[in-house]
C-alpha cells in the first residue's frame, strides 16, 4: 500500500506545475496625467502584437477605468505596441517580451506634448504604422 501511496504523491506534486502554468501572458497598468499625476479615467489604449502588418494586423482596444487602470491578460507571447490617445494625437510604448503566464505591468503618463513609459521591458517608441524602416533599441 505504501509504494501506491508514494507513487500516487509524487505524481499529484508533479502535477501541480502543469496545472499552475497558464499559456499566454498579459499587460496592465495605469495611464496618469503627466501634468497634474492624476489618474485618466477613460483613456483609450489601443494595442496590438509586433510586427505591424498592414491589412493583417488587428489592433485592439481597451479604456481606462475611472483609476486609470488597464489589463488584458490574453495575449500570446511576443512584443506589443501600446498607443495611448490623446487629442489630435497618438503616442506610444513598445512592451518588449511578454511572456507566457506573466503579466507586463507599464505605467503611461499622458502629456499633450509627450508620452512617458515606464516599466519592466517597458520603453517609449515611434508609432507610425506606414514607417517602413525596422527601429532597434539598443
Amino acid at each position: 500500500m505504501k509504494p501506491l501511496a508514494t507513487t500516487l504523491a509524487l505524481a499529484s506534486l508533479l502535477a501541480i506545475p502543469a496545472l499552475g502554468a497558464q499559456p499566454g501572458g498579459g499587460i496592465s497598468g495605469y495611464v496618469t496625467d503627466l501634468k497634474t499625476g492624476r489618474p485618466v479615467e477613460r483613456a483609450t489604449i489601443l494595442y496590438y502584437r509586433a510586427p505591424y502588418v498592414e491589412n493583417v494586423t488587428v489592433l485592439k482596444k481597451l479604456e481606462t477605468d475611472k483609476r486609470g487602470f488597464f489589463s488584458d491578460v490574453t495575449l500570446e507571447p511576443g512584443r506589443y505596441i501600446l498607443m495611448a490617445q490623446f487629442p489630435g494625437k497618438v503616442m506610444g510604448c513598445a512592451v518588449d517580451d511578454v511572456m507566457d503566464g506573466e503579466s507586463a505591468r507599464v505605467k503611461i503618463k499622458m502629456g499633450y506634448d509627450s508620452i512617458v513609459c515606464s516599466g519592466p521591458r517597458v520603453h517609449a517608441t515611434m508609432v507610425d504604422p506606414n514607417a517602413t524602416a525596422d527601429v532597434y533599441r539598443i
